[in-house]
């Protein structure tokens, strides 16, 4: 072992093997404490746009319309921007309807290009009154916009710039608990419409919705919180959507909850709206829709009935990529800015809005630390496969948290980080596992080497098994080599090196032969053993009894006498008279024979005498039946391995060995055998064999007599 390797394993060795991991869960524990400054952020952010992947915000009702400035619009009326008196038929066209409330999401920062000012220094050669008839449209425009709740909006600036404007409508009534407002977003100064507008409008509300700056670039682009409530030049305004709510509930008054650090919640009227301390609201996206997107083209033109508009709020805004920004959702969806405004809406009427509160990292944390040494004093006493069960438990816990937490009350609660965290420290606890493991391996090898000896024992007494058991079986070619009232062939192949099945042949007088096919419940030994008791018992009483049934009925009564292993056997027993045909027989739960007779199949008919399995009742009254064979059938016995022989779920079937009988040419019941076996293990295509597999074929040669 090289210096290296030696260090490495006594660092993770020291203190039981729980010194290095303690280390790293530490400084996992910081790294989690500062995750806004780690890579580890991004994974975060990621997990949460999941959890809205899976399940977004439901959107059964469409309260917002958006009349966008689109491509026909420019197309029908020209680039932007519009003048003012388009504008105002648009909202004239809009308020016919009596919509709540009416906001547009840009800013008439300028004076209109058409007004009389503008003209005479454009034109300084037109008639001084005419220009005096001419009506000012941005006074015409703020004569529309007074006629029904209008809001305006702004865009809060940093500091005062050229052509910078306040806004003159802040929140008239506001109730701000202790504490509330310490977090909230200020602006020294803004940018706002030209002030006769202003002066008209119901209320004006901030657009200030960009990507968070203070999350170091991890957001890339994706929009997952805007604010709610801010100040400029330390007067109060909502956002443009939650001022068109206020507006279009009267201009009730705002109440802002505290929270630990700051803002918890935002009221306007019954609504409630959940936020973050700094007043920004954790958007649950629901899927984009273009059903509420209405053209401004189609609305100028008259195509929508001012109905569309009544009882709802309408956002005038753009939805021409060449008029503004589109911004990206965690569902993946690209949408237009005054789409957000409309998600703004609905998630306030519904009071929807993801949760992650001031006290959530301390509840990641403790999860990180709790999971962490949970693994600590586990994990060193259990083996490695248990320790990986351990590790995946937890980490398991952890992602199902939070996956709970979101889908039982929108909880944004990150359960991806904590497990990730625990990575590296469970790393260096299974390498102390896998080197004692190896230890313990090393004294496992050298019992290994004793145990094959043993093994090796066991399997030569096994392989005597199996040689002892076949010697059992009678070989009925060289028993009945020069019998011609009939022939008759038998295989019989083991599943494993013993099994349950057997069959039986013999003569019970000159004229009389007594054939049967077994096959014992179960495998192996056990199964074995049981075999060699039934079949030399029904050999026995078969010799003892006239009556089949009642030889039947005795063998059960002994097998069952002390079969304390509760096994069970299905057997086919029958006499054949060689001289005339004569079949006698008893089913105990067996499959019933083939009968193959001048190339037609049948079943041997035992539906009406066949009984339970050997031992299944114990005292079951077995009767026996019969049937005339005419020379030349060929009776087919057969155990389970034959008809539930598999590969790849499909069986080879009763269906499978008829097919095979009848496709078989006349030939010797020992090479028919040997077909219908080939067959089967083709049929298996090289799987093992899923129980023991017999067969016995009979065919009777003599001539046919009438009569039973």
């Amino acid at each position: 072992m090289s210096r290296a390797t030696a260090a490495l394993v006594a660092l993770l060795r020291a203190g039981r093997g729980r010194l290095f991991p303690a280390l790293l869960l530490g400084i996992g524990a910081l790294l989690l404490s500062n995750i806004e400054r780690t890579p580890l952020h991004a994974l975060q952010l990621n997990q949460f746009d999941r959890y809205q992947r899976l399940l977004p915000r439901e959107r059964p009702s469409e309260p917002v319309i958006i009349v966008g400035i689109d491509s026909q619009s420019l197309l029908a009326h020209g680039q932007w921007p519009w003048p003012r008196d388009l504008l105002g038929r648009l909202l004239e066209r809009i308020q016919a309807g009596e919509p709540l409330a009416v906001g547009f999401d840009f800013i008439f920062a300028e004076t209109d290009q058409h007004a009389p000012a503008l003209l005479a220094r454009r034109l300084p050669g037109i008639d001084p009154g005419l220009l005096e008839r001419l009506p000012d449209p941005d006074q015409q425009f703020a004569e529309v916009i007074g006629r029904a709740p209008t809001v305006l909006a702004t865009v809060g600036l940093p500091q005062a710039l050229a052509g910078a404007r306040l806004p003159r409508h802040p929140l008239p009534q506001i109730a701000v608990e202790a504490g509330a407002d310490r977090q909230l977003p200020r602006f020294a100064s803004a940018l706002s419409s030209r002030p006769e507008l202003q002066a008209a409008a119901g209320g004006e509300g901030f657009i200030n919705a960009t990507p968070d700056a203070r999350n170091g670039g991890h957001d890339r682009g994706i929009l997952r919180r805007v604010p709610t409530l801010a100040l400029i030049d330390e007067q109060p305004y909502l956002s443009l959507p939650l001022e068109m709510v206020r507006q279009a509930l009267g201009g009730g008054a705002v109440a802002i909850e505290a929270g630990g650090k700051g803002m918890a919640a935002l009221r306007l009227g019954d609504y409630r709206l959940p936020t973050q301390a700094n007043g920004e609201l954790l958007l649950h996206f629901g899927r984009a829709s273009s059903h509420y997107y209405l053209s401004a083209a189609d609305v100028l033109a008259g195509k929508h009935p001012p109905e569309t508009f009544a009882g709802r709020l309408v956002i005038v805004g753009f939805n021409s990529i060449g008029l503004q920004d589109r911004i990206i959702t965690p569902l993946g969806d690209s949408l237009p800015g005054a789409d957000v405004h409309v998600q703004v809406i609905e998630s306030l009427l519904a009071g929807d809005a993801l949760r992650r509160p001031d006290w959530m990292p301390i509840l990641e944390l403790t999860a990180l630390l709790a999971g962490g040494l949970l693994l600590i004093g586990s994990i060193p006493a259990l083996r490695p496969r248990y320790a990986v069960l351990g590790f995946t438990a937890v980490g398991g816990s952890l992602l199902l948290a939070g996956h709970l937490a979101y889908f039982s009350g929108r909880w944004l609660v990150d359960g991806n980080t904590p497990a990730l965290l625990l990575g590296p420290m469970f790393m260096a606890l299974l390498g102390n596992t896998l080197i004692r493991a190896d230890e313990r391996r090393q004294a496992a090898e050298r019992q290994l080497q004793a145990s094959r000896e043993q093994a090796a024992r066991i399997a030569g007494e096994l392989d005597s098994a199996r040689r002892i058991q076949m010697g059992l079986l009678p070989d009925p070619e060289r028993l009945f080599a020069d019998e011609t009232r009939f022939a008759l062939a038998a295989i019989l192949e083991p599943a494993q090196a013993v099994g349950g099945d057997y069959y039986d042949c013999f003569m019970l007088d000159a004229r009389r032969l007594c054939i049967a096919i077994g096959d014992v419940s179960g495998k192996g030994v056990p199964a074995s053993l049981f075999m060699a008791i039934s079949k030399t018992l029904g050999n026995t009483l078969t010799r003892r009894h006239d009556d089949l049934g009642a030889a039947i009925r005795d063998l059960e009564h002994e097998l069952d006498r002390n079969n304390t292993a509760l096994l069970f056997v299905t057997a086919f027993v029958a006499i054949l008279d060689a001289d005339d045909g004569r079949l006698d027989y008893v089913c105990a739960g067996h499959d019933a024979p083939l009968l193959k007779r001048n190339g037609e199949l049948q079943a041997l008919p035992t539906a009406e005498i066949s009984g339970p399995p050997l031992c299944a009742l114990g005292d079951y009254p077995y009767a026996s039946g019969c049937i005339r064979l005419q020379p030349g059938d060929l009776l087919c016995l057969f155990t389970d391995g034959v008809s539930e022989a598999s590969h790849d779920g499909q069986l080879f079937g009763r269906t499978g060995l008829e097919a095979c009988l009848a496709e078989t040419p006349e030939s010797e019941p020992a090479i028919v055998c040997r077909q219908i076996r080939d067959s089967v293990r083709r049929f298996e295509a090289g799987a093992a064999a899923a129980d023991d597999l017999t067969l016995m074929l009979l065919r009777w040669n003599g001539p046919p007599l009438s009569g039973c």
